[in-house]
């Protein structure tokens, strides 16, 4: 069995690099730590890794269009935050630039916030629980009930 510490990196296909890299940049804080003009691709990061998500032109843009959920290709990509407040402060990010929320769930062991990037990959953004590990061992039984997030607090102190 081979000991995986979590995601390294992820290549999607993208049929708007430049949309696709303000996205990530802008909205996910994402850095560019390369770019690779040869190929085209884009190399980002989270803070502290060598690179999270590769971005790369799709070859044959109208194949995408026809994708849909079963078929080969990345089903999402997994962000994960450090806390609920986190993932509150994600979700109202998120609703702030107009990313339309595809659906939250409690998973049990985690809490997760599902929506699409520019080009309709699926992404999450989650927060795993301190004893998740735990849970699981014991079935957590995944109720997916939908999570609903508090209105932001108010920075202007009234």
């Amino acid at each position: 069995m081979i000991r995986l510490d979590g995601i390294g990196h992820v290549l999607l296909r993208v049929i708007d690099v430049e949309a696709a890299r303000k996205f990530y940049t802008t909205i996910l804080g994402l850095k560019v730590v390369e770019e690779d003009p040869e190929h085209g691709g884009i190399f980002m990061a989270l803070e502290g890794t060598g690179h999270t998500v590769d971005l790369f032109p799709c070859k044959d843009p109208d194949a995408v269009r026809g994708q849909t959920p079963g078929e080969r290709g990345v089903a999402h990509v997994a962000f994960k935050v450090s806390s609920d407040a986190a993932l509150r402060d994600a979700y109202h990010t998120l609703q702030e630039h107009g990313v339309e929320i595809a659906r939250t769930i409690d998973h049990v062991s985690q809490k997760s916030i599902y929506f699409r990037d520019p080009d309709g990959n699926l992404l999450e953004i989650y927060y795993e629980l301190p004893n998740a590990e735990e849970l699981f061992r014991q079935g957590r039984q995944d109720r997916d009930v939908p999570i609903t997030f508090e209105a932001p607090r108010s920075s202007s102190g009234g």
